[in-house]
């Protein structure tokens, strides 16, 4: 009878742990995705109107960076055009400027850009951790784990800071792009993206529950 309700116990546990593991692993899945396949999430957003030199009309666009590449919007064309690149710059054709004029695409960091493949490797790492806790939990009972989960937590900081520099780096460049730019009718607004602020919750997240540090469960 004891063992049955040990068990029972430890079904509890497990699939509380279980649930809860996901949590994290789904933000980071879903901010992996953003924005170039959800295309409403993105690390920053990035938005500006002035004046197409070639119509003389105002024009508006704006711009979604994420670790799934970036996409564009124009009030020209009405649609939104993504690229799968890593790292990404809007082109000038994109933006409907003329093609000489590549200040807003150097506004996105590329060395930095390229950092954001980061965020790929540690879904991989989290969904790895989670089944290696599974195994350590019911077969072997030992705690091998450890070292993956503290690997992937290590990981995770490091993605979440340099996105942070990232996007950092891309609102200081605005900044300075639009002094420059002051009183010519063009501006450019700066917002950090949802799929941040996913990132930096999961990052917390897991790393409060990696702090009971024992990631076995005996069973007897």
């Amino acid at each position: 009878m004891a063992r049955g309700g040990n068990a029972f116990w430890i079904f509890i546990v497990f699939g509380s742990l279980t649930i809860v593991a996901l949590i994290p692993l789904t933000f980071y899945l879903i901010s992996s995705l953003s924005p170039n396949i959800i295309h409403i999430l993105s690390l920053a957003k990035v938005t500006g109107e002035f004046i197409d030199p070639s119509s003389n009309v105002s024009t508006k666009a704006e711009v979604r960076v994420g670790p799934a590449g970036g996409c564009v919007w124009s009030n020209v064309t009405q649609s939104t055009k993504c690229i799968a690149q890593i790292p990404f710059q809007p082109s000038p054709e994109l933006l409907h400027l003329p093609a000489n004029n590549t200040d807003i695409a150097s506004c996105f960091p590329v060395g930095l850009g390229r950092a954001l493949a980061l965020n790929h490797v540690t879904t991989a790492l989290m969904g790895l951790s989670i089944l290696a806790v599974l195994i350590d939990c019911l077969i072997l009972r030992g705690g091998i784990s450890l070292a993956i989960v503290y690997l992937t937590i290590f990981i995770m900081w490091i993605t979440f800071i340099l996105e942070t520099v990232y996007i950092s780096v891309i609102h200081h460049r605005l900044d300075k792009y639009n002094d420059h730019h002051e009183g010519t009718g063009e501006e450019w607004e700066y917002k950090v993206g949802e799929a941040y602020w996913f990132v930096l919750a999961a990052t917390i997240l897991v790393s409060l529950i990696s702090c009971g540090g024992n990631f076995s469960i005996d069973a007897n």
